[in-house]
């Protein structure tokens, strides 16, 4: 299996006429998926305008007479905040499709990738710890037991193995919007999602988790595909529990998209609290989707010693610091694996979304603010114009801080605090998955 570390930024180049709407080419190094588009309406576009238009779209491509697999494929309607749809479309009927008034812009489908970088074996868990205390170097996990009761996780990557015993059946399959294969052949997703809600490495320990299955068995997948996945789960949230009691992970990231970042936008207006990782190229975090995007949290990564991951994404886009390198979670078929990147930080601050969510009533549009505000300001390293902010989870000497003064509903009374070993056990002796190539 490959993981992509570096996909080029793309530079978005207008090529249309005056009145028509930009159709946005990705400049040369950039890798498109040939003749795929997503094509994104204006914002006071009606959904009667809208079905107007794809079916017009729709009988213009019936007369491509003997052609297979072209037209419209998906549609995609946030809660009438973002209103798209992407298919497959030859050059004169994307030229019609633009010259639509109801359509603002027009890009090109592109390679999506996981955030993952390398697989180090027996290395000690220490970020649970860490997110507890002041100081670097705890063992103890410092949590309130309600521990994210009532939350419920959207873990948007390579699926979940839901029957691993560390979910204790709180783990069910959602949808798949990349392939046929029901199950996490690409392992990330079940990492990520053991640091969300796993019963011992998972910051939020009784939340309950969605796979939402966008990235294949190498990690890669298509921004199409991730649209389908967050469309699907803000209409599942909204049928189940509510989206206001529902939080998101994405641990994957693409060359600059504005399809993806408004998207991505709408779901966060639409009340969900979505974490994203910042990504593992060493570059600012603004050249990338949809880590760019100011109003979802943007998360890099730290080591041990509090010092900024080697391969951490910086810059003003990223929002707060987790542990990073060497975490230590969940593994398909009941194992566990140690592994390093932004994908690994990114869960963390998902996890401590869903446990203050619950235990503080707080809406999702404020729990980054409220993340960065119980922070400390201890990460070293980080370059300029990039926040030293490392999230914690109000827990110091054995007690669940209450939130500061804020526009916040009322905080419920504080429960029992709980304190267990953050360390983790060594790998079993046996075979396990070969690391993939950087």
């Amino acid at each position: 299996m490959h993981f992509f570390d570096t996909i080029l930024p793309l530079a978005l180049v207008a090529l249309s006429t005056t009145n028509a709407a930009p159709v946005l080419q990705a400049a040369a190094g950039s890798q498109p998926i040939p003749n795929s588009y997503i094509v994104v309406m204006k914002a006071n576009t009606t959904d009667e305008k809208f079905e107007s238009h794809r079916s017009w779209v729709s009988s213009k491509m019936s007369a491509e007479a003997g052609v297979n697999n072209v037209g419209v494929k998906n549609d995609f309607n946030f809660d009438d905040r973002f209103k798209a749809y992407s298919g497959i479309f030859d050059e004169d009927v994307l030229k019609q499709i633009s010259d639509d008034d109801m359509v603002d812009y027009i890009e090109p489908d592109l390679p999506v990738k996981a955030h993952k970088i390398i697989i180090q074996k027996n290395a000690p868990s220490w970020g649970l710890g860490r997110i507890s205390s002041k100081k670097a170097g705890s063992k103890d996990f410092i949590y309130d037991e309600g521990a994210g009761e009532g939350i419920t996780a959207y873990v948007v990557d390579t699926g979940i193995d839901v029957k691993h015993p560390d979910f204790g059946g709180r783990a069910i399959w959602g949808t798949n919007t990349v392939d046929s294969l029901d199950e996490d052949c690409g392992n990330h997703g079940t990492h990520v999602a053991g640091t969300i809600a796993g019963t011992k490495y998972g910051v939020a320990k009784k939340a309950k988790l969605v796979a939402v299955k966008v990235l294949g068995c190498g990690g890669q997948g298509s921004i199409t595909g991730i649209l389908m996945g967050i469309n699907w789960a803000v209409k599942h949230a909204r049928e189940h529990g509510g989206i206001r009691k529902s939080v998101m992970n994405l641990s994957l990231g693409s060359s600059h998209s504005p399809a993806f970042n408004a998207a991505i936008k709408a779901v966060v207006d639409a009340g969900f609290f979505v974490a994203v990782s910042a990504g593992n190229d060493n570059i600012d975090a603004s050249k990338s989707s949809p880590a760019s995007e100011p109003v979802v949290c943007t998360i890099g990564a730290t080591d041990f010693n509090d010092k900024i991951a080697s391969f951490s994404n910086f810059g003003s886009a990223v929002d707060l610091f987790a542990p990073g390198v060497d975490i230590v979670s969940t593994f398909p078929n009941g194992a566990n694996e140690a592994l390093s990147g932004t994908s690994m930080a990114s869960p963390h601050v998902a996890g401590l979304a869903a446990y203050l969510m619950s235990r503080e009533n707080i809406s999702g549009g404020y729990l980054c603010e409220r993340m960065q505000r119980l922070a400390w300001d201890s990460v070293n390293g980080a370059p300029m114009g990039t926040t030293r902010k490392l999230i914690f989870n109000g827990g110091r000497n054995g007690e669940v801080l209450p939130p500061k003064k804020s526009k916040k509903p009322k905080v419920p009374k504080r429960k029992k605090v709980a304190t267990v070993p953050a360390d983790c056990p060594s790998l079993p002796r046996g075979s396990y998955p070969a690391a993939p190539s950087s």
